[in-house]
């Protein structure tokens, strides 16, 4: 998606290297000023055609603000706090893109702002979804809004219960890993021995999260069947690796490389947005750390956005000063640098385009969860 973009920004993605702190939170939020049973049958036609449709619409487009803005008509209330809400702990990978969000908000806008940390995803969705929607309280949400509410396990409806602001930086990319012992080295001898072995590769994932729809896409794509072992945080599935505990698992990059340095586990390939490629993130990886796609599965990739919403029920004129203000956040040179560092590929998307984007990731994680009988709602 956006190709030529995308390869253009991720080619910077070394040289942002920024230091960053986190405060602590505890007990069910805390607020701090902005610092520093397997596969089931294959998905229907509906389904199908839905994400096809969808990612179409998506893959060739073009951004530009759809309203004007300046100081002190950038949608947001003026004299008003701005609260973002993170849907997680401090110094996870959500909450340093807001509080990089937040200090932008205050270099370049000149807004008060404020970051309020949710132990709980679910309690940090519902949190914005109770919101006063007057853009005062926002927040920052990946694929598990979507993915929670596909498969029941959550009760906000992120396309009737919020409104979307802006669609913005692509999650980077995920390395698929194997313990150092396993008995295959590559991404294809993976898959031969899982079909000379179905459902016998224990897939460590959470039960319900992006990466178990990723491990579903590669099991419907490539026709296998992996056994869904519980390893819901990125630390569970590091241990798990090292010990042989479990055949897969995703994480990320920057532990890839350590642990495999160590020679605690092996990377097989990594997965990531359509058309992003490992050379532009690293030179110096190995051919282990190529996507999927430049292994040669062109339907292997799995696009992650970041997206920006609000509560349900926000002016629709406010709604887009505030996605063309968050533009000036994207365009703060301090911001994508610190975005890059933890290995986010920058990205700002107008608000037609940011539905279009938002409907396209939606259909597919809809297709996938009806594959692996886990969809709830659609």
């Amino acid at each position: 998606m956006r190709k030529k973009i995308v390869a253009m920004v991720i080619s910077m993605m070394m040289l942002g290297l920024a230091g960053c702190g986190s405060t602590n939170s505890s007990g069910a939020a805390s607020s701090a000023a902005s610092p520093a049973k397997a596969a089931a049958n294959a998905s229907s036609e509906t389904a199908k055609a839905a994400a096809s449709e969808e990612t179409a619409a998506a893959s060739s487009i073009e951004d530009k603000p759809e309203v004007e803005v300046s100081k002190g008509d950038y949608g947001f209330p003026n004299g008003s706090t701005i609260t973002w809400i993170v849907p997680g702990k401090a110094g996870g990978g959500s909450d340093l893109t807001i509080r990089y969000l937040s200090e932008a908000m205050t270099r370049d806008l000149g807004l008060t702002n404020t970051v309020t940390n949710y132990d709980s995803n679910t309690v940090g969705h519902q949190q914005i979804a109770n919101a006063k929607p007057d853009g005062s309280t926002i927040t920052l949400a990946t694929a598990a809004l979507n993915i929670q509410w596909i498969t029941g396990n959550a009760d906000v409806n992120p396309k009737k219960d919020l409104t979307l602001i802006a669609a913005m930086d692509d999650n980077g990319f995920s390395a698929l890993c194997a313990p150092a012992n396993a008995p295959y080295d590559t991404f294809e001898e993976m898959i031969a021995y899982a079909k000379e072995n179905p459902g016998k590769l224990n897939a460590g994932m959470p039960s319900s999260g992006n990466n178990t729809l990723q491990f579903g896409k590669i099991q419907k794509n490539r026709n296998v069947q992996f056994n869904p072992v519980e390893a819901s945080s990125e630390s569970d599935r590091l241990t798990s690796l090292s010990g042989g505990f479990i055949d897969l698992g995703f994480v990320g990059i920057g532990n890839a490389k350590e642990y495999e340095k160590a020679g605690k586990l092996k990377v097989l390939a990594t997965m990531a947005g359509d058309g992003l490629k490992i050379e532009n993130y690293d030179s110096s990886l190995g051919d282990n750390y190529k996507t999927m796609q430049e292994q040669g599965y062109d339907d292997l990739y799995w696009n992650v956005k970041h997206y920006i919403y609000g509560p349900a029920g926000m002016d629709e004129t406010q709604v887009k000063k505030m996605n063309a203000a968050v533009k000036i956040l994207y365009d703060d040179q301090q911001c994508r640098e610190d975005l890059i560092s933890i290995g986010h590929v920058p990205e700002w998307h107008n608000l037609e385009n940011s539905e279009k984007i938002r409907n396209a990731e939606y259909a597919e994680e809809v297709q996938i969860a009806d594959y692996l009988g886990t969809k709830v709602n659609d």
